[in-house]
C-alpha cells in the first residue's frame, strides 16, 4: 500500500514551459541587436539544443548558475555574434523574471491536498539551483502544501541518482517500496525512481511509451488515479 508520493517540480506541479515561453518573447527582443527577428525560430532551436550539456555541468556542481547561463547564451547566439556584459545583464533580468511567471497547473493544489487528506506523505524532489527553485516555491506558495522538499543543489545529489531519492524518502518518512514518483522527465524522474526501487512511477507525457514498471498520464489528476489514489 502506498504511503507517500514524491513529485517533480517543473512541468509537473508548475507549468514552467508556459512561463519560459512568455519570458522567451522578451529575451528574443533583447537579443535583436545580434539576432534579427527572422532568425528567432532558429535561435530558439539552438537555445534549447545546447541546454543539456551545460545543464549537466550545472547539476554536477562544476559551474554556477550565472556561468551556466552565460555559456549557454554565448553558444546559442554564436552564429550571429558575441554577447557583451551589458546585453548579458539585460538577458539575466528577463530570465530571472520567470520565477514571477510560473503558476501551478490547475489541478496541482487539489491533488496535493487530497493526498494529504488521505494521510499520505507528499514530497518534492527537484533538480536545480537552490535559490531559483526556492523562489518558484515562494511564488506559487507550494511549499506549505508539501511535507518535505529536496533540491539537488541543497542535498548534493541530483535525479536520477539513487541517493537523491533516498534523501527525499527520508525527508517524507516513507520507504521506497511504499512510495510513488510522479514527474515529466523519463530519465531523471521515471528511470531514476525505478532504479531507486520505488513502488510506482507515473510519467507525465502525452505521447511516449512508459518503460516497464511505470505508467503514463496526461495530468496530475490522471496520475493519482492510476496510482489508485483518485
Amino acid at each position: 500500500m502506498l504511503r507517500g508520493v514524491i513529485f517533480d517540480l517543473d512541468d509537473t506541479l508548475i507549468d514552467s514551459t508556459a512561463a519560459d515561453l512568455r519570458v522567451w518573447l522578451r529575451v528574443a527582443r533583447v537579443l535583436e541587436s545580434i539576432v534579427p527577428p527572422s532568425d528567432h525560430e532558429r535561435l530558439r532551436e539552438r537555445y534549447l539544443g545546447v541546454m543539456p550539456g551545460y545543464y549537466a555541468e550545472l547539476e554536477a556542481g562544476r559551474i554556477d548558475l550565472l556561468t551556466y547561463r552565460r555559456r549557454r547564451l554565448e553558444d546559442a547566439v554564436s552564429p550571429w555574434g558575441e554577447i557583451d556584459d551589458e546585453l548579458f545583464e539585460q538577458y539575466i533580468r528577463e530570465k530571472e523574471s520567470i520565477v514571477e511567471e510560473v503558476r501551478p497547473f490547475p489541478d496541482t493544489l487539489s491533488v496535493l491536498r487530497a493526498l494529504r487528506a488521505r494521510g499520505l506523505r507528499v514530497g518534492l524532489l527537484t533538480n536545480g539551483p537552490s535559490d531559483f527553485q526556492r523562489q518558484k516555491l515562494a511564488t506559487t506558495a507550494l511549499e506549505e502544501e508539501l511535507d518535505a522538499v529536496a533540491i539537488s543543489a541543497e542535498i548534493g545529489f541530483a535525479k536520477p541518482e539513487r541517493e537523491a531519492f533516498a534523501i527525499a524518502l527520508a525527508r517524507i518518512g516513507t520507504r521506497a517500496g511504499e512510495t510513488a514518483m510522479v514527474g515529466d522527465s523519463l530519465t531523471a524522474d521515471i528511470e531514476g525512481a525505478l532504479g531507486a526501487g520505488l513502488a510506482a512511477a507515473v510519467w507525465l507525457d502525452t505521447e511516449g511509451d512508459a518503460p516497464y514498471g511505470a505508467t503514463r498520464a496526461g495530468s496530475l489528476t490522471e496520475a493519482v488515479g492510476l496510482l489508485g489514489l483518485g
